[in-house]
């Protein structure tokens, strides 16, 4: 990638300084993508309080997140109790010259703390007031509750209209909430792999596109019903196909968050299962103490959805390789082809250092909420409370016929204090993942019928004409106010796919 003119002459000449008292901020150095096959990176840690930068890279004008002067967005620790402090700062430039779904990108900018169980009230996980134009700035104070589930988590820009383009361009990070070994205590011990996938474009005929397909092993055969060819692939930490140093028969943490805007990844090792954890933050021992891991051969992410597993090393001279197999869209959704993510490498140089683990964690209690069968044959007694419909047609996205508009009142008002049965359905051609802010929810039952193994997600995706029931934990008081639930698929929401709901 060659580096723009102007910006090497203003690196070079010194004037970056000038730049930033204008209000906007380029990075330090040109932005360039390993090589393939470069070892895992490690994104850098922090904890709060911390400043965080939006901004714009100097040679391809993206947006981007800068934390202490790199482009490397952090994985922000916390535990359960503590108060998360963030200082945003937009220092984007005014006139973009990215595209978005209503025409030219404004950089208007915010911060979603996908998954945790907060307020969506300033100054906390507030998509609807809380904005930053460019030059302005931001304080995030979260409260993170002491019963908060401790698990992967992860935060990206909202900001309706936009947060396609800017999660595409990477503004995005995680979030780790200490303490899931005390719902399975082997993970001491272990050594810590936190795997962030997001997008690479392909631009399609020329013959970087086709080294790079070639690169990740996307069959030429097609996949699924969606027309066309591949638009992107799986990047790691920032690397196309990285190699992950593991020894043969090593035990490893692994921590993996979907942060693409609308790939999928059904994601599965060659060598052996995996021993899921947790899903979307949420341990399996949280709710099911008796059974705090599942043996899984693969398991699909929806984008904004994560899977916490325990990883086994190949063995010696055998070749393995994470991948995501096909994904069958639907005749009306993008191709998202099978390929191989990421290589694991038993001959890499090993690493035997293990992340230590806070103490505060440790030492508080392990909280467990079961929920007895006989609740949810209770709530099926009765109607669902509420239905989401998917629609779309040629001149947008909606939910129940409604196209989201900033101005619009709460679709929905709920008390909290209760769990809450709705129904989801997609009455379309084309899968969509179901996310809504602030809470999980059970996935017990599809198309009618009860699932034998239900999940807890804040994240489901749907298949075309498919309807599935959730148990809503709308229980917590912490979550009064109003909120959003849609579709994340970020441009479909970016189209119209959302809509707010009133917690009383």
């Amino acid at each position: 990638m060659k580096t723009h003119w102007l910006s090497r002459l203003l690196r070079t000449a010194g004037l970056l300084a000038f730049v930033s008292t204008l209000g906007v901020e380029v990075l330090s150095a040109q932005t360039t993508m390993p090589p393939i096959g470069t070892p895992l990176s490690e994104p850098p840690e922090a904890r709060t309080p911390l400043v965080l930068r939006a901004v714009n890279d100097p040679t391809s004008g993206r947006g981007a997140f800068s934390f202490e002067g790199r482009e490397v967005p952090p994985v922000i620790r916390v535990s359960p109790g503590q108060k998360l402090r963030i200082t945003y700062l937009n220092r984007m430039q005014v006139s973009s010259g990215e595209v978005c779904v209503d025409g030219p990108c404004r950089n208007m900018t915010n911060l979603h703390f996908h998954g945790l169980h907060v307020s969506p009230e300033s100054p906390q996980d507030d998509v609807l007031s809380m904005m930053a134009m460019p030059g302005e700035s931001l304080h995030y104070t979260v409260d993170i509750p002491l019963d908060q589930p401790s698990g992967l988590y992860w935060y990206h820009t909202h900001p309706h209209g936009e947060s396609y383009q800017q999660d595409l361009d990477g503004m995005s990070g995680a979030i780790v909430v200490e303490g899931i070994e005390r719902y399975v205590p082997r993970l001491r011990g272990l050594k810590e792999q936190i795997l962030i996938l997001r997008d690479a474009e392909l631009h399609q005929g020329d013959e970087a596109t086709k080294r790079l397909e070639a690169s990740v092993d996307i069959p030429r055969t097609i996949c699924g019903e969606a027309p066309g060819a591949p638009g992107r692939i799986f990047t790691v930490n920032g690397t196309v196909r990285p190699r992950i140093a593991i020894a043969p028969g090593e035990k490893q943490f692994w921590r993996i968050v979907n942060a693409s805007p609308d790939l999928y990844a059904d994601l599965m090792i060659d060598s052996e299962d995996m021993t899921l954890v947790a899903l979307d933050g949420m341990p399996l021992g949280y709710h099911n103490p008796d059974h705090p891991t599942e043996s899984v051969r693969h398991v699909l992410l929806a984008p904004a959805g994560r899977l916490e597993a325990i990883v086994t090393g190949p063995a010696f001279g055998a070749k393995a390789s994470l991948r995501s197999l096909c994904v069958n869209t639907g005749p009306d959704g993008d191709p998202n082809p099978a390929m191989v993510i990421a290589d694991l490498d038993p001959a890499g140089r090993q690493d035997t250092s293990t992340r230590s683990k806070q103490s505060v964690a440790d030492s508080q209690k392990t909280i467990y909420r079961p929920l007895s069968s006989h609740a949810i044959q209770e709530l099926e007694k009765h109607d669902a409370a509420f239905v989401v419909n998917f629609t779309e047609d040629k001149k947008g996205f909606y939910i129940n016929d409604k196209k989201y508009t900033p101005s619009d009142d709460p679709m929905v008002t709920v008390k909290t204090g209760n769990y809450v049965r709705w129904r989801v359905v997609n009455r379309t051609h084309e899968i969509h993942p179901f996310h809504i802010h602030q809470v999980h929810f059970l996935v017990y039952g599809k198309n009618g019928s009860l699932i034998r193994d239900p999940k807890w997600m804040d994240t489901v995706n749907l298949d075309p004409g498919q309807s599935l029931d959730l148990l809503m934990d709308f229980t917590d008081p912490i979550i009064r106010g109003i909120s959003v639930f849609h579709c994340h698929l970020l441009k479909h929401e970016d189209k119209g796919m959302m809509a707010k709901i009133r917690f009383e």
